[in-house]
């Protein structure tokens, strides 16, 4: 017997907390709250062991918060801690989380945290509480009428994810108690003026939409593999603050085509989950040569220059520069769900998926960590070395950024082999289990 409990909370944003996206030192204070954020909790029953999944209307959740909050619930409910995964939404119109996001990416709220914090327990309580049986899940994948993205990176090829994945979980009476859902575009829909609101952006508008229209109770967003992909449209090109809401109503009307057409039918729902801290590849570079690009960052953009005479001064202090992240595999019988630190280009998501040993494959980005870009090796060879900035236009915009913006998170540049190496160690672990 199967059981699904589930819950949700508003979290709550103070006036003028700073919200967390568009670059650095933007100072973008919210003035007001165009739509709300959610925290929703999603707790899964085989009958032998559980997960529960914790997701939240924000750009990103720390590696420390993930951490923390997942042994706070493995220790009131017993789940093992494998089985707990925290998903992001990647809004980039919320508040940062954590203490540790980037300097000069928006100052943590502290109110804003405890209120996370203490919606996290809530709706994990409420979800926990309100488990019923389902009688089956209904996987499908539906593909986008048109695009809904663009690749900001490699933008002759303007490769993006053009279907959305879903899994229908249903009961008895064949009402659908949780509509899971997956698709990778940035959540910067709400930008220009309107982008001192705070906002779940248009993944916001889908959820609310799929609740509107009763295609679920609860809706559960899962943000695919999108770090090189922005949206079509945004409120800057429509100039009103409908951006997300043109996104979301056209999504939600693919995805209803998509669960018209019916999906496959699962009923070995059976829980079992993988989860391992790793040392992420870096180039671990010397004294002299954190100097050296300090310099040729120098030339162009002084917040890296500072940011890495910042580093300089760490690693003479003997602080470790390198990073480590978790990744996280859950599986749920022929469904597996990857769960990734950080963001993941498009192309390399779509690899990890079609690799996946199991039947169905689902990767959630931006979650249980904020491992910034992991980008593809063909990008990174694009630019093999920082002196590249000197003759880039617009300083490289994309392509380079997610590159060479190490400095901002105070750590080593990733290695070119990194998207690759999250792929190897994900289906490792989903193998392993």
């Amino acid at each position: 017997m199967f059981k699904i409990g589930c819950a949700e909370e508003i979290v709550e944003v103070p006036l003028f907390a700073e919200l967390y996206g568009y670059g650095g030192f933007q100072g973008r204070r919210n003035v007001a709250t165009h739509d709300p954020l959610y925290c929703r909790a999603f707790c899964f029953n085989d009958g032998n062991t559980r997960s529960m999944i914790i997701y939240t209307d924000t750009c990103i959740t720390p590696d420390e918060y993930a951490r923390k909050m997942r042994a706070e619930l493995t220790r009131i409910y017993r789940i093992p801690p494998e089985n707990i995964a925290f998903i992001a939404t990647h809004t980039h119109s919320a508040p940062v989380l954590g203490f540790n996001s980037g300097v000069g990416f928006g100052a943590p709220d502290v109110p804003f945290q405890e209120n996370w914090k203490n919606a996290v327990l809530k709706v994990a309580e409420k979800a926990f509480l309100s488990e019923e049986e389902i009688e089956y899940a209904e996987v499908g994948k539906t593909p986008l009428t048109e695009k809904l993205g663009k690749n900001r990176v490699e933008v002759d090829k303007n490769i993006t994810d053009e279907s959305i994945r879903f899994i229908r979980f249903v009961r008895k009476d064949g009402s659908c108690k949780v509509l899971l859902h997956n698709h990778g575009i940035h959540g910067i829909a709400m930008n220009g003026d309107w982008g001192r609101l705070v906002s779940a952006d248009w993944m916001g508008a889908a959820n609310a939409l799929i609740k509107e229209e009763k295609l679920a109770d609860m809706p559960l967003f899962m943000l695919g593999p999108c770090g090189d992909v922005n949206t079509v449209t945004a409120c800057s090109i429509l100039n009103n603050d409908q951006g997300a809401a043109v996104i979301g109503r056209k999504y939600v009307d693919d995805l209803k085509k998509g669960m018209a057409e019916g999906g496959k039918k699962v009923t070995d729902l059976t829980i079992s989950g993988a989860l391992s801290t790793f040392k992420f590849p870096v180039k671990e570079q010397t004294l002299e040569e954190l100097k050296k690009d300090a310099e040729v960052f120098g030339e162009v953009t002084k917040q890296h220059e500072w940011r890495m005479k910042e580093m300089i001064i760490l690693k003479e202090k003997g602080y470790d520069l390198n990073t480590y992240h978790d990744l996280q595999v859950i599986k749920m019988g022929p469904i597996s769900f990857f769960f990734i630190p950080g963001e993941y280009f498009v192309e390399d998501g779509a690899r990890l998926m079609a690799n996946s040993s199991n039947t169905f494959a689902f990767a959630a980005e931006v979650a249980n960590g904020d491992g910034k870009y992991f980008p593809s090796e063909s990008d990174m060879k694009r630019y093999p070395d920082i002196t590249s900035i000197r003759t880039c236009k617009n300083q490289c915009a994309f392509g380079f950024y997610e590159i060479y913006g190490y400095p901002g998170a105070m750590r080593y540049k990733y290695q070119d082999n990194v998207a690759s190496f999250v792929a190897e160690n994900l289906l490792k672990l989903e193998k392993s289990i």
